[in-house]
């Protein structure tokens, strides 16, 4: 049996640790998307990304979580007046949770866990471009009132 050396010991711990960095960027960033969202509009609180850092939990989770990260963004981009085309990276966030489960099979793990990566990459980019846009466009009912005359024109 091979016995794992300190050298190997401290690499796996530095590549640990920065897995967990670049994965609360990455959480940061969807509760951040979400915060854009009006309460009314968003379809899960913004402090429930966190919980795909639970162990085994972040198996299910993706399959919740990202179609109502979707669904938040498409109701605010519409009460906004500004939809946006596709399907709000519902598709990409489903793919990932699917591809997060393959990672576990022995033959196409590795396949899926390097699309999992490039995935994960996409969805954090093209959030957040969302949230850049909603930062962007003014919030629904918040437009600029000039005068409180309703009869103005006349």
């Amino acid at each position: 049996m091979a016995r794992i050396g300190d050298d190997q010991l401290l690499f796996l711990f530095v590549l640990a640790i920065g897995a967990i960095v670049i994965a609360i960027f990455y959480l940061k960033n969807l509760q951040d998307v979400l915060k854009e969202c009006s309460s009314r509009n968003q379809q899960v609180p913004p402090g429930n990304v966190w919980l795909m850092l639970i162990p085994f939990f972040n198996i299910v989770y993706p399959f919740i979580l990202y179609p109502k990260i979707s669904e938040s963004l498409k109701k605010e981009f519409e009460e906004r007046g500004n939809p946006q085309q596709g399907d709000y990276l519902k598709s990409i966030g489903l793919t990932m949770a699917i591809l997060n489960i393959c990672g576990v099979l022995p033959v196409v793990g590795s396949i899926a866990g390097l699309g999992n990566f490039i995935l994960l990459i996409i969805y954090w980019v093209r959030t957040a471009e969302f949230k850049n846009k909603l930062r962007m466009l003014p919030k629904a009912g918040k437009g600029v009132r000039i005068s409180d005359n309703a009869d103005i024109l006349d």
